[in-house]
């Protein structure tokens, strides 16, 4: 597999840069949420000229703290799918080599017993705008933007992310450590051969905690004989030279089984 990383949240671009080419990560994946990455702050020849002396390739993450392209508001659609666009712009630029997005949220309420969730109240909304607007998008756009596994997936939304597959050349992210956390992912597995990223950090099964491979128990097998790009999400120096010599150490391991 092609293994990169996300940067550490201290490293500035030259940083993250000259990291990656000194531990022989062939990519870097810019989280564009984190402000040394946000396109408020970081131009499309700087990229070019960081990715030219390192060479180093370069996949970005769309911002996602700012978007949600389910949101039941259309004004706030509308400014996530503008904030996308950028970001596509951006990519195309500076020759990205996938963009990972989150498709976003519905928001639980507070009340005396606790947050309530009602995904029934928002299923077929999140089915009609997928199926519309991101699709519209997405088929524009095709295998270069790549859908994440981040929230948990009622029918209705793996049914929407069946139609995107079934529908567009979009490809997939699969986060194992949300998967492992969060399940109701299988959609992800089905479409594996759509996989094009694969996000590394590992948790207790229960929350999405982000640590390094071999501190809890997401499974590996899952990911085995893959060879497509893959990035540690760790965003700490340490646990990313962590991450990298067990996924190292495990993949000895399953050479030698296979």
């Amino acid at each position: 597999m092609k293994l990169g990383i996300q940067p550490d949240i201290e490293h500035k671009p030259k940083e993250a840069f000259e990291f990656a080419a000194r531990n022989n990560f062939t990519h870097v994946e810019l989280l564009m949420d984190h402000p040394y990455y946000s396109l408020e702050n970081l131009s499309y020849a700087e990229v070019l000229e960081l990715k030219g002396s390192y060479d180093v390739e370069v996949l970005l993450h769309a911002p996602a703290t700012s978007t949600n392209f389910i949101s039941v508001s259309k004004i706030m659609r509308k400014a996530s799918y503008a904030e996308l666009e950028r970001t596509m712009k951006f990519a195309e630029k500076c020759d990205a080599k996938l963009v990972t997005v989150h498709i976003g949220w519905n928001p639980g309420f507070i009340t005396a017993r606790g947050f309530v969730f009602q995904p029934e109240l928002y299923a077929k909304h999140n089915y009609e705008v997928l199926t519309t607007e991101f699709y519209t998008f997405a088929n524009y756009y095709g295998e270069l933007l790549a859908i994440e596994n981040t929230i948990k997936l009622d029918e209705y939304l793996t049914r929407a992310i069946e139609f995107l597959l079934e529908n567009t050349d979009v490809s997939l992210t699969f986060d194992i450590g949300h998967h492992n956390a969060k399940g109701g992912h299988d959609v992800f597995l089905k479409y594996f051969d759509r996989v094009r990223n694969i996000h590394l950090h590992d948790n207790d099964g229960k929350a999405d905690l982000h640590l390094p491979l071999g501190k809890g128990c997401a499974d590996l097998s899952i990911i085995a004989g893959y060879d497509g790009y893959a990035t540690i999400e760790v965003r700490d120096e340490k646990a990313i030279l962590e991450t990298k010599a067990y996924l190292e150490e495990w993949m000895r391991c399953e050479r030698k089984r296979s």
